[in-house]
């Protein structure tokens, strides 16, 4: 009889661990999933719309978290694809309150901080002979993006409100909080600098041996963008 219970209790004790063992790997799997809130799934959605309202909803913080790089990543990418107009009209829309605008102004600028951190790190790591593939690619991504930029912005120049938005836009570079300073200088990261002036300069030089100016300014880069060297 002794043996029978010492028996029952070693698989009570082995069924107990077994139990707490499947909760704990299906919590970890939830976390990594982000079942709990969504924002995981709506970011690697590859749905425009879903990726806007979880960059709406979601704080800075917990969007740079390490449990949502890949899922930061797919957003990127669903968002390269969609349309300025878009984009922009989602952050003009009325459905989103100042907070929800200001949060998805907030993350769409870190994730695009992000993947030019992404492409340095690309290039530096690069084999030499590969480096100006890599590079080319790079610069014709930003000269694309840079284009659609301007597309957008003379599409709306008669716009007033599109007009007020930039006004707001360059007062707030211009005249930025103690808060915003503050959160500026925690974030600055000096070997990230260093790798940024030793990037650009390699860039810049590379797009005017391409015959590719630049700037991002209204007039820069006309006449002779895509103007290939051979």
């Amino acid at each position: 009889m002794q043996d029978a219970a010492t028996d029952s209790k070693k698989r009570g004790l082995i069924i107990g661990a077994v139990c707490i063992g499947l909760l704990a790997c299906g919590g970890l799997y939830a976390a990594n999933a982000g079942l709990f809130d969504g924002s995981s799934r709506d970011l690697a959605s590859n749905d425009a719309d879903r990726v806007m309202d979880a960059l709406s909803t979601m704080d800075n913080e917990k969007l740079a978290s390490s449990e949502y790089k890949d899922a930061r990543a797919k957003a990127m990418e669903t968002l390269k694809s969609t349309s300025l107009d878009r984009v922009f009209d989602r952050l003009r829309s009325d459905d989103l309150s100042e907070e929800q605008r200001e949060s998805m102004r907030s993350n769409l600028g870190a994730m695009i901080q992000e993947d030019m951190q992404k492409k340095m790190d690309e290039y530096s790591s690069a084999p030499e002979a590969e480096k100006e593939a890599i590079m080319d690619r790079h610069i014709d991504e930003m000269v694309a993006f840079r284009d659609k930029m301007r597309a957008y912005r003379d599409e709306h120049k008669d716009d007033p409100e599109f007009e007020k938005e930039r006004e707001e836009r360059r007062n707030r570079r211009r005249s930025p909080t103690k808060q915003q300073r503050k959160e500026r200088m925690e974030k600055r990261n000096p070997d990230r600098t260093a790798q940024m002036m030793r990037y650009w300069p390699k860039m810049m030089v590379r797009a005017s041996e391409r015959g590719i100016k630049m700037g991002f300014g209204r007039g820069g880069g006309k006449g002779g963008d895509k103007k290939e060297s051979k």
